[in-house]
C-alpha cells in the first residue's frame, strides 16, 4: 500500500475517533451540569468531560483553521492539552471522593494544594510557551540546532509535565481504591444490605485507568527503545490506543451519569440525627451508661426476634434507631460495645439463622427464601451464608 495513502487513513481514523470523542464529551458535560440535587457532587466529572472535549479540539482545529490564521492561535490548541490532560486524573479522583462522602462524619478536608501543583506546573508550562516570541516558537522541536535558553527551558518543561502525568495516573488510581475501601468499610457500619451502594463500577473504572497506563508506557518504552516482542505492534496500534480511549471514556460516561451518592440520610429523619452521627468505637461523651446500653441491646434483641426487623430488605442504622427511639450515634454504640458486632453482619445474622429454618422446614427454593428473608439477591445470600457456616445453601440443605 502507498505510505501517503496509509498516513491518510491513520489521519482520517484520528480526527474520526476525536470528533467521536468530542461530541460523546460535551453531551455528557451538558447532561451533568443539569439542574439537580446532586449536581454538585457531579460537578467534578462534568469538568472532567469538559476538559477532555476542550483537548479534543485540537485535531478538528487544525483543518479549519486556515493558514492565515496567527500560528500562537493554533498552537493553544495544539498545546491545550498540557494543563487539561493533567488536570484530568485529579477532577476523576475528586469525583469519586464527593460520591463516596459520608454526611454523617465530620468532613475531614483534602489537602488542595498538592492537589493543584501538578495542574499549576502545567498552566505555567502552557503560558511561557504561549507567550514565547514567533521566532522561538517556529524553531521549538525537539534536536533542532542553535536552541536558545528560552526553548530549552519550554522543552524541559514539556518533558517534565508528561512524565508527571504518568506518575499522576496510577497515584489518584490506588487514591480511589483506597477510598472506595474506605467506603465498602462504612457501609457495613450503616446498611444490612451494600450492594446497590458499593459502586463496583468504580472498582472497575480504577482497574481500566491503570490498564490504560500499562498500555500507554508499554507503547512508550517499545517505541523508544525499538523494542521488538510478540504482540509489540498493538502496542504502537493507533487503533488499539483508540478503542482503549473509547472504553475508558464509555465506561465513565455510562456509570457516572446515573450514579448517585450511597450514604445519604433518611430525610424523614431529620438533620438532628444525622448530625449525631459519629464514628463507630468513638463514643467517650455519649453520656451513656453501661445499664443504658444493655437496655439498649435488648430492644435491639426483641426487634429481631420478636418483630423480624430484619426483614425489611433496606433496612438502615437509621431505621433501627428511629424503632428504639434513640439515635444512631447510640445505636452504633449499642451494637458495637455490648452486642460486638457491626450493622451489616448483626442484621444479616438474624438472616441466615431464618433461612436455615426455612431451608431444613420448608420445599420453598433457596432464591425464594433469600428474597423472605431480606437479602436483595442471590449472590448477597450466598457470600453471606458461606461466611457464617462455611458452606452453600444447598449444601446445609443436602446435609440435613
Amino acid at each position: 500500500m502507498d505510505p501517503a495513502l496509509l498516513n491518510l487513513e491513520q489521519e482520517i481514523l484520528r480526527l474520526a475517533a476525536a470528533v467521536g470523542l468530542l461530541v460523546l464529551s460535551a453531551f455528557c458535560t451538558n447532561l451533568l451540569l443539569l439542574p439537580d440535587r446532586h449536581r454538585h457532587i457531579r460537578l467534578p466529572l462534568a469538568l472532567f468531560f469538559l476538559a477532555n472535549a476542550i483537548e479534543l479540539l485540537a485535531l478538528p482545529a487544525a483543518y479549519l483553521l486556515s493558514e492565515d490564521d496567527p500560528r500562537r492561535l493554533t498552537l493553544a490548541f495544539e498545546l491545550a492539552e498540557v494543563p487539561l490532560t493533567m488536570v484530568q486524573p485529579f477532577l476523576l479522583w475528586l469525583y469519586v471522593y464527593r460520591l463516596t462522602d459520608d454526611p454523617t462524619l465530620e468532613p475531614i478536608k483534602p489537602r488542595w494544594i498538592w492537589h493543584g501543583l501538578p495542574v499549576g506546573f502545567a498552566l505555567c508550562v502552557y503560558l511561557y510557551i504561549l507567550l514565547l516570541p514567533a521566532h522561538l516558537l517556529a524553531r521549538l522541536q525537539p534536536g533542532s540546532d542553535d536552541l536558545t535558553v528560552w526553548q530549552i527551558v519550554a522543552l524541559i518543561g514539556l518533558y517534565v509535565v508528561t512524565t508527571l502525568f504518568y506518575v499522576l495516573v496510577p497515584i489518584y488510581a490506588v487514591l480511589i481504591l483506597r477510598r472506595l475501601r474506605s467506603y465498602r468499610s462504612r457501609l457495613k457500619d450503616l446498611f444490612a444490605s451494600t450492594e446497590r451502594r458499593e459502586l463496583t463500577w468504580a472498582w472497575w473504572l480504577a482497574t481500566v485507568v491503570l490498564v490504560f497506563w500499562t498500555f500507554n508506557i508499554i507503547g512508550i518504552i517499545a517505541s523508544a527503545f525499538d523494542l521488538r516482542f510478540p504482540g509489540a505492534a498493538m502496542f504502537d496500534s493507533l487503533l488499539a490506543a483508540i478503542l482503549v480511549r473509547y472504553l475508558l471514556m464509555w465506561s465513565i460516561a455510562l456509570w457516572g451519569l446515573r450514579q448517585r451518592p450511597g450514604i445519604a440520610p433518611p430525610p424523614e429523619k431529620g438533620p438532628a440525627k444525622t448530625e449525631q452521627m459519629l464514628p463507630i468505637r468513638k463514643y467517650g461523651k455519649s453520656g451513656l451508661n453501661d445499664t443504658r446500653l444493655d437496655r439498649l441491646a435488648a430492644k435491639i434483641e426483641a426487634l429481631m426476634k420478636e418483630q423480624h426487623l430484619y426483614l425489611e430488605p433496606d433496612l438502615s442504622l437509621w431505621d433501627l434507631a428511629d424503632r428504639i427511639g434513640v439515635t444512631t450515634h447510640y445505636a452504633s454504640q449499642a451494637l458495637n460495645e455490648k452486642i460486638g458486632e457491626r450493622f451489616f453482619d448483626y442484621v444479616n445474622r438474624w438472616r441466615i439463622r431464618d433461612a436455615t429454618d426455612r431451608l431444613r422446614n420448608t420445599d420453598a427454593t433457596i432464591l425464594t427464601i433469600a428474597y423472605d428473608v431480606g437479602f436483595n439477591s442471590r449472590s448477597s445470600f450466598y457470600t453471606a451464608f458461606k461466611r457464617e457456616l462455611g458452606m452453600t445453601p444447598s449444601q446445609y440443605r443436602a446435609s440435613g
